[in-house]
């Protein structure tokens, strides 16, 4: 048990030295990857469907859903257009 809490203080040590950028930038990628997932099941397609659509790798496509991408907007304008409708948005 002494493990486990001496792993936990290290994880929060390091959480709370994580800047707040870093942090806003791997809940986006990961809400991105879920609206992306979200957006597929909706259209009953597959990974495999959406990289042929956009002339892509499945490979590609299953890092994009797995949440650890950095995706370009020329990449998420792609994906977009392929899925029919925006997966992001920007407050103007």
């Amino acid at each position: 048990m002494k493990h486990a809490a001496e792993t936990e203080k290290l994880f929060q040590q390091v959480l709370n030295e994580t800047p707040q950028a870093i942090k806003l930038q791997v809940d986006w990628s990961f809400d991105i990857a879920d609206r992306i997932d979200s957006r597929l099941r909706t259209l009953g397609i597959s990974q495999k469907e959406l990289a042929r659509r956009l002339g892509t790798s499945e490979a590609a496509v299953s890092k994009w859903v797995g949440g650890n991408h950095n995706f370009t907007l020329s990449t998420l304008a792609r994906i977009s257009d392929a899925l029919g409708e925006p997966i992001i948005s920007v407050v103007s």
